[in-house]
């Protein structure tokens, strides 16, 4: 089992994505092979919008409680 299939059973879940300039919060909303998507959920300073997010670019991940 690669990154891409573990982190595909948590579709749905809310996450933040630690990378190397960035934290991205919000819903894990799909994953392909070498990237994933996040539905960021709109703030005081962002719209909502769904980001993409390189694997190779990933610090780690962690999901957070429902």
């Amino acid at each position: 089992m690669d990154f891409s299939q573990a982190l595909a059973r948590f579709i749905g879940r809310r996450v933040e994505v630690f990378q190397m300039s960035q934290v991205v919060t919000g819903v894990l909303s799909g994953v392909s092979q070498g990237f994933f998507t996040v539905q960021v959920s709109p703030s005081a300073y962002t719209p909502g919008t769904q980001v993409s997010v390189l694997e190779v670019n990933t610090e780690y991940v962690r999901f957070l409680p429902a």
